[in-house]
């Protein structure tokens, strides 16, 4: 996992809260051209999570954009890429803060992202690139044709 961005894959979102939208569309087309469709809706969830993450990291760090070259104060970006038989799914915002993951009260409206996260995703992380902030990552292993919902077997 390189500190910059790394394909055409690469998404930069406002910190909105309808980004999470856009990011979930956007990782969507992104697996639907490599027509791995069956990766859609775990993809897109374990999306959102991040995006929600960063807008609220990034939001409550608003000095810290400014500090970081080339970095606006108002945007994150994401960037969706194939390493081998696993697909990455990066989340940049200007926070120097660990993301953290929490044990939420049961009435409790927020805190059970990374959960989502680590329950759905391969791998989970995060780092700190040269330039400041952090990019938390998440994998999804690509399973093997066989093992891909709808494939037709072949009698053996």
């Amino acid at each position: 996992m390189t500190d910059v961005a790394s394909s055409t894959q690469y998404l930069k979102l406002s910190v909105f809260p309808t980004s999470p939208y856009y990011a979930r569309v956007h990782v969507r087309r992104v697996l639907e051209s490599w027509h791995r469709d069956d990766l859609i809706e775990t993809a897109q969830l374990l999306v959102s999570e991040l995006v929600s993450n960063a807008i609220t990291a990034h939001a409550a760090c608003p000095e810290a954009a400014k500090a970081i070259p080339h970095a606006d104060p108002d945007q994150i970006w994401m960037d969706v890429y194939r390493m081998g038989e696993t697909v990455v799914f990066r989340v940049w915002d200007a926070s120097p803060l660990t993301p953290v993951v929490r044990d939420p009260h049961p009435d409790d409206e927020n805190g059970r992202g990374l959960h989502l996260v680590e329950l759905l995703a391969t791998d989970w992380g995060y780092y700190r690139p040269t330039p400041g902030g952090k990019i938390v990552w998440c994998t999804l292993a690509l399973p093997p044709p066989e093992e891909r919902e709808g494939t037709i077997q072949p009698h053996r």
